[in-house]
């Protein structure tokens, strides 16, 4: 760190004996110019591009990188929910039509079992379809 410190001493001193030997006319006009470019600076309140002008952080209504992330993630979140639902409702369709397609009893919707039943015409179903691709 030092060594940086080293140098900027000697360029600041390199550039004061430059400026030693610039007339005061010169030294006036850079002067203004330098003032004048941190007036500028000071007002634009947003990002500068070199020769393509100033962009205001204004103009993207300040917040609105953190705006369009949350509404990514909202429709990102919805999305996903919604997807997962409409899987649940094929599946759940799947059951109800193999229910109604065979000729259940009546007293096997009510036993303790029935979910185990389901379970297990839905592994043989899923591996029917594995099994045929």
């Amino acid at each position: 760190m030092s060594r940086e410190l080293d140098f900027g001493f000697r360029l600041c001193q390199t550039l004061d004996r430059g400026t030693a030997a610039i007339d005061r006319e010169t030294s006036d006009r850079l002067f203004d110019i330098r003032q004048q470019a941190l007036s500028r600076h000071r007002t634009s309140a947003g990002l500068s591009l070199a020769g393509f002008g100033g962009i205001t952080t204004d103009s993207f209504g300040g917040y609105a990188r953190g705006l369009l992330a949350a509404m990514a993630l909202t429709v990102g979140a919805v999305g996903a929910y919604y997807w997962n639902t409409f899987d649940q409702a094929v599946e759940h369709a799947e059951i109800d039509s193999a229910l109604l397609a065979d000729e259940v009893p009546f007293n096997a919707y009510i036993d303790q079992g029935f979910m185990a039943w389901l379970e297990q015409l839905k592994d043989s179903a899923n591996s029917d379809e594995s099994s045929q691709q």
